[in-house]
């Protein structure tokens, strides 16, 4: 979890002050990036990535607006992903929720396989 923070951090720290139509180029680096840690953290590859995407997707953008001297709510208008949220799916308050849940749900499948494996296994 430590290496995903870290990267979410120089993530925000590097977007600083830019501003991006599309994110495609740096989806997929950040993908890499968040498979490799995956990859080497240790338990089950495919639940480490989800978990430490979700963790991703929860506090980059929350980071990134609060290091830009925004409300850390603040949904862009420049941005695909920010505009359908903003638009078309409610505002900031079901974007938090779907990535808590997002986040817990990925953390509970996490829970689960560790109870079955490391307890009963």
């Amino acid at each position: 979890m430590i290496p995903t923070l870290t990267f979410t951090i120089l993530s925000a720290l590097y977007d600083n002050g830019k501003r991006f139509v599309d994110h495609t180029l740096r989806f997929i680096f950040r993908a890499i990036i968040v498979g490799l840690i995956s990859y080497f953290s240790e338990g089950n590859f495919f639940i480490n990535f989800a978990q430490n995407t979700a963790i991703f997707y929860l506090l980059f953008d929350y980071t990134l607006n609060m290091l830009e001297g925004r409300k850390w709510n603040y949904i862009g208008n420049t941005a695909i992903h920010d505009i359908v949220w903003g638009k078309y799916l409610g505002g900031w308050i079901p974007q938090l929720i779907f990535k808590i849940l997002l986040t817990i749900t990925i953390k509970l499948q996490w829970i689960l396989e560790f109870l079955q494996n490391g307890l009963f296994g």
